[in-house]
Order: C-alpha cells, then sequence, then structure tokens
C-alpha cells in the first residue's frame, strides 16, 4: 500500500435510504491521487488504529458515512474549530487541491487526471485562469533550448 497516493476506486451511494460501496460514476473517476504527507500520516495512524476494511472510514457503529452526516456532524464542526470561514464546503477544498498544485507548477493534464475529469477540457475550462504563467515559462525553456544549440549561453 503506497500512503503517498490515495486509490480512489469506490464511493458511497444511498439506494433506498441504505449506504453502499459502489465503482464512482466515471471509469476517469477510478485514479490515485497524491497526497501530502501530514495526510499519509494521519491516514497510516487511522489504518493502524482501525484496520478499516472495504471503505477507509464508517461511523462508530461500523455503517458507511453518508456525505449528508459527513457535512454536518464532521467537516463542519472541523471547519468552526479550525476557524476557516463557516460557508467552506467539502468541493472546496478540490478546488483548493488543483489550484494549489497548479500554482506550483504541475502540469494540467496531471490535475485533470487527479480530479477523475474525462476531459481536460474540463479542467482547463475551470481552471485555465490560474495557469496564465505558462506561456512565459515555455518561451523561457525555448530561449534556453536555442541560446543552447546557439552558443550563446
Amino acid at each position: 500500500m503506497n500512503l503517498r497516493l490515495l486509490a480512489l476506486h469506490q464511493q458511497v451511494v444511498v439506494i433506498d435510504r441504505c449506504p453502499t460501496l459502489a465503482p464512482p460514476k466515471t471509469r476517469a473517476s477510478i485514479r490515485d491521487v497524491p497526497i501530502p504527507t501530514v495526510l499519509a500520516d494521519a491516514l497510516a495512524g487511522h489504518i493502524d488504529r482501525h484496520k478499516p476494511e472495504g471503505a477507509l472510514f464508517r461511523t462508530t457503529r461500523g455503517n458507511l458515512i453518508r456525505r449528508d452526516y459527513f457535512n454536518a456532524d464532521i467537516l463542519k464542526p472541523a471547519i468552526l474549530a479550525a476557524g476557516v470561514p463557516a460557508d467552506m464546503t467539502f468541493h472546496d477544498l478540490r478546488h483548493n487541491f488543483a489550484s494549489t498544485a497548479l500554482a506550483e507548477g504541475v502540469p494540467i493534464s496531471e490535475v485533470s487526471r487527479w480530479l477523475g475529469h474525462e476531459s481536460i477540457t474540463t479542467t482547463v475550462d475551470l481552471y485555465g485562469h490560474l495557469v496564465p504563467e505558462a506561456s512565459e515559462r515555455a518561451r523561457t525553456a525555448l530561449d534556453n533550448a536555442f541560446a543552447s544549440a546557439l552558443g550563446s549561453a
């Protein structure tokens, strides 16, 4: 098990008011997502303590966690305790992940794959404005390559 990558291959869906594990909605949604060391360490501790089977997190009674329960009873109290703006949503974490990766120069194609977008066009439409310096990086790379080839480096 590689704790530097989080394997996403199942999701919780509610069928007849009962949470059930199911495959993600698209093939692109099945993916490995890189995670920071602090999260990898926390997950390793959780796995050591709870020995989860089938799903990484469950309620104290062993049930799968529904999205509405998670948002109300776990995420919102954690947001308030951390002093984060109260209107932050779980989806905002996804946007933060993508924005941070792009700001650090991660190729948009990788971010697209990690987000589970079926088409890179979706990612470009949502986050393309965050990489305007890409043209300058390309110019610099080409200048460096040609300068070296022309002996003017």
